[in-house]
């Protein structure tokens, strides 16, 4: 029997889960998450489409080294051992997924170096300073907004925000507003549900900043993480490796997708 066929008349399917920090093992809210995205892979399959589910492991946070440090072992041996567990967990609940990607991997160091190159050249890179509002639990700055409505803790760990300034290499995401709006607004299903989709656009609207790529490597720390491109004083900012995880397992001669928006 044909398997029926999709209203979406794109082809290929890509279905990937949030990737994982390992600073600690799973737990049920990983798989729950997992088990979700596997239930939207199978679907997929079952409607005759050409489906990629991706999953794996973010591992070149700072809670790493901090959890690593605190079990007498290397960040690398941490992440490994946490890694296997994940990978444990999602064959015990049989995921279908296609590709487990992990951040340390060279297959993906390769490729960030390559895209951060890219970016570079193309003039959507620079150096620069940048003092703001570190969340140390989230491992990432807060705008100076949202660090007052939360009366500068954390919105997550309620923890104090620490103040710090430091030169950083920067993402020109303001320069991108305007076309983010109008690809937005052409493509209603770019993001779903709706009520996501307005939350964006309202962020978009209130005026985008530019984002710091890269964290100081400062001498004598752990060397975790992926060294800016001809430049060893600075790291690759863990959430710009993070998010090219999506992009670096595809872009391959037999994966690589099309029109695929990160």
């Amino acid at each position: 029997m044909p398997a029926a066929q999709h209203p979406d008349q794109s082809r290929t399917y890509y279905v990937s889960t949030p990737i994982y920090y390992v600073n600690d093992r799973p737990h049920i809210g990983h798989c729950y998450t997992s088990l979700l995205a596997d239930v939207e892979a199978r679907l997929a399959r079952l409607t005759g489409r050409d489906v990629f589910f991706l999953t794996g492991t973010d591992e070149h946070a700072e809670k790493v080294v901090s959890s690593a440090a605190a079990h007498g072992v290397t960040p690398i041996e941490w992440a490994d051992r946490n890694a296997a567990a994940f990978q444990e967990a999602f064959r015990f609940f049989n995921l279908s997924f296609d590709d487990f990607i992990r951040t340390t991997q060279r297959r993906h160091i390769e490729k960030v170096e390559g895209y951060i190159r890219r970016l570079q050249a193309s003039g959507a890179i620079y150096q620069g300073d940048y003092e703001g509002w570190w969340d140390e639990s989230q491992e990432e700055y807060l705008t100076e907004t949202t660090a007052r409505e939360s009366n500068f803790k954390s919105p997550v760990s309620k923890k104090p925000l620490v103040r710090r300034r430091e030169k950083n290499y920067f993402f020109k995401l303001s320069a991108y507003e305007a076309k983010l709006l109008a690809h937005i607004e052409a493509n209603p299903s770019f993001i779903l549900p709706e009520a996501r989709r307005n939350e964006v656009v309202g962020r978009i609207r209130q005026g985008l900043q530019d984002v710091p790529v890269s964290r100081a490597a400062a001498p004598g720390s752990t060397p975790w993480g992926i060294l800016m491109p001809d430049d060893p004083g600075h790291r690759v900012y863990v959430w710009i490796d993070a998010l090219f995880n999506y992009l670096s397992a595809v872009d391959t001669p037999d994966r690589r997708l099309p029109l695929l928006h990160i």
